[in-house]
């Protein structure tokens, strides 16, 4: 019986050996809460055997046997908003800023994933053991898709945030500015007129810089390191993504126009057995027993420093919350505390989904950050948010509008303590608990979990070859005048005009001639252009 067992084990080992593929992940961004959605798919597919290497800025915890990193160097997080002088808003010049400071960070972070031979090691490996898929970010560059091109793999994006503007085109789905908010603005829906037309500006403005200056920056590093090649990124990204994953949810976010391609994957990052597994920090776990009227949890993330708010907004935020029957757990960066009162514990750290899915949490205070919205919907808590830049605004107003919580600006917080008071009170209506706790119900009540229905699709994709032909369109290729059926539309424009010349008797002028000039030229272009 034991020598059939291990016969057994052995040729589980070769069978699994057998079906593993070579997996490639680069993920050049160096933001640990970008990681955080990642690294969950990356340690499943190496825990069923697929042999996985990762280009990354993070180490990822506890590794599993077949996943190897390599780790780039040398890259700070820095702290993106410092609250003590400034404050955040939404105008144009704050909005191209935040894309200009993408796109800079993007390029460093190219440079130094160039820079560390990295490049050029996968390139060698795929030689010696061809890989089988890349699965990359799309957020804000895309020189790593030099190595799918050479290398000729399937592409797998990953989108830690809601979809960006610039990748829309790519996977053929529709932005419908009408409706569907811009990643860097939020308003309430439905949107008002002008609303629709900065929704529209916004979203169509973000995406020709994306294509037409950060792409042109991509291949311009690409062909500094490789003076043969004269890639295009956006083409490469049409012809070999065959899906993307995306960490949103439509019960967050609403309904969206999708297609096969694109994968909702929101709440991969979550871990149920790490909320009950895991022991609170004893200091916790006692403030926690001696709330019996509940505690309030403020967290604005890693990226802002709350603590270097103005010391009168502190002051003004401290004595509201004392004027409600309600503890407060604060995660707050500063050895200096702004009060000594038993109803605040401040902390440097946060188990923050503990926290969260604990039954004496009732409310949650946060920045508006996509992974902390998510945590508190998959535990039903209503939220209090403040966004101060990027895409908080509209994770904000996700919230607003599934009314599961309220939106609190901070200049509304900085210009007096009624609109504080008044924000503080709503949170507490019993609707938004009770909705908090049905949409946090529907968060999770899927067909699969979300980590479950990213492996399949990535072992769907490795095991068919057809797959990638089938997720790919040559329609992604097609210029937009074709695209957009104009060709169509035109032909349909001149017989009208055609059967109303025969049939009125109209004679023909010199305009006449220029209309059906133009329109045979846009007709013959669109039948020798791709």
């Amino acid at each position: 019986m034991e020598i059939n067992l291990r016969v057994w084990l052995v040729i589980q080992q070769i069978t699994t050996l057998c079906v593993a593929k070579r997996i490639l992940g680069v993920f050049p961004h160096f933001g640990y809460s970008h990681f955080k959605v990642y690294y969950p798919l990356l340690h499943a597919l190496a825990e069923r055997g697929h042999n996985v290497t990762v280009i990354t800025y993070i180490h990822s915890p506890n590794p599993p046997e077949f996943y190897e990193e390599w780790l780039l160097k040398n890259e700070q997080v820095k702290e993106i908003v410092s609250l003590s002088g400034t404050w955040p808003s939404r105008s144009w010049g704050n909005l191209l800023k935040e894309y200009l400071l993408l796109h800079r960070e993007g390029q460093s972070s190219c440079k130094k994933l160039y820079e560390s031979g990295f490049v050029q090691r996968a390139l060698d490996q795929h030689l010696i053991q061809p890989y089988d898929l890349l699965i990359t970010e799309y957020f804000n560059s895309d020189c790593q898709l030099v190595l799918p091109h050479l290398m000729n793999l399937p592409i797998v994006g990953f989108s830690s945030c809601l979809l960006m503007p610039w990748y829309y085109e790519r996977l053929l789905m529709p932005d419908t500015p009408s409706y569907i908010q811009s990643e860097f603005i939020g308003y309430p829906e439905p949107l008002e007129w002008y609303q629709r037309i900065e929704n529209f500006l916004q979203a169509k403005l973000l995406a020709l810089l994306y294509r037409f200056y950060t792409n042109h920056c991509d291949n311009m590093l690409i062909n500094s390191y490789f003076k043969w090649l004269f890639p295009d990124v956006n083409s490469i990204a049409k012809r070999q993504t065959r899906i993307v994953f995306g960490n949103q949810h439509y019960s967050l976010m609403g309904i969206r126009p999708s297609n096969q391609q694109f994968i909702e994957v929101g709440g991969i990052h979550i871990n149920e057995s790490s909320i009950n597994d895991r022991e609170l920090p004893k200091n916790i776990k006692t403030f926690l027993e001696n709330a019996d009227q509940g505690v309030l949890f403020i967290s604005w993330g890693s990226m802002i420093k709350i603590s270097t708010m103005p010391n009168n907004l502190i002051k003004r935020i401290v004595a509201v919350l004392l004027r409600f029957d309600v503890k407060v757990i604060w995660k707050w960066e500063s050895d200096k505390i702004p009060t000594e009162s038993e109803k605040f514990l401040f902390i440097k750290w946060a188990p923050q989904l503990q926290l969260l899915c604990h039954p004496k949490v009732k409310y949650f205070w946060g920045h508006g950050g996509l992974l902390g919205i998510t945590e508190a919907l998959y535990c039903g808590k209503p939220m209090l948010i403040t966004p101060i830049y990027g895409d908080q605004f509209v994770n904000s107003y996700a919230v607003k509008n599934r009314r599961i919580g309220y939106v609190l600006g901070y200049l509304d917080m900085r210009s007096s303590e009624y609109s504080l008071y008044a924000a503080f009170k709503n949170l507490t209506r019993s609707g938004y608990e009770h909705r908090a706790k049905e949409f946090s119900e529907m968060f999770r009540h899927r067909e699969n979990k979300p980590i479950d229905t990213a492996v399949w699709w990535v072992e769907h994709l490795l095991k068919y070859k057809s797959t990638s032909e089938t997720l790919h369109s040559y329609a992604v290729e097609l210029n937009w005048f074709v695209f957009n059926s104009l060709d169509a539309i035109m032909v349909i424009i001149v017989s009208i005009v055609g059967i109303k010349k025969v049939f009125l008797g109209e004679g023909e002028t010199y305009k006449d001639f220029l209309f059906f000039l133009f329109l045979g030229v846009l007709i013959l272009y669109s039948f020798f252009s791709k």
